[in-house]
């Protein structure tokens, strides 16, 4: 049987869970297809997929102080005046947004503050010092001769 290796492509379910059981993140219903260590997951995650076959389950537990999701960056919190929202409706702290940048890439970004006219948004990874947990159900190798499944 297959087992996944550096730079394999890879069809998963995952699922990120906060220690209390509330899902931060979801593949949804059709599996993603990955490039195994292209940077496209956390490393820690890339290799506890080295190993796996089609079929496998798993859960891996990642500690804030893996810094899996990278440093908090207070330059990555930018502030835009208030009436740049307007086609978006109450505005309130907590609230994910999405932008785009110039090359078309979407971005998501926490409201972090209102001030008077002002709203600043954090665009560090909202799991960037948080404990967290992946579930994984590896589907299959895309590039395989054999149908995938879920």
């Amino acid at each position: 049987m297959r087992s996944v290796n550096l730079n394999d492509s890879l069809a998963i379910h995952y699922r990120i869970l906060d220690l209390n059981g509330v899902v931060v993140e979801d593949s949804d219903q059709e599996p993603i297809v990955i490039t195994v260590g292209d940077n496209s997951l956390p490393s820690v995650v890339s290799q506890a997929l080295l190993g796996q076959c089609a079929g496998d389950e798993f859960r891996l537990s990642i500690s804030a102080s893996d810094e899996a999701f990278g440093s908090y960056d207070e330059s990555m919190i930018q502030s835009f005046a208030l009436s740049e929202f307007a086609g978006v409706g109450e505005v309130t702290v907590g609230m994910l947004l999405e932008f785009s940048m110039p090359n078309g890439e979407e971005v998501a970004g926490y409201v972090a503050a209102i001030n008077d006219d002002q709203v600043s948004v954090d665009f560090n990874h909202p799991l960037i010092g948080r404990d967290c947990v992946y579930e994984i159900h590896v589907v299959a190798f895309p590039d395989s001769d054999r149908p995938m499944v879920s």
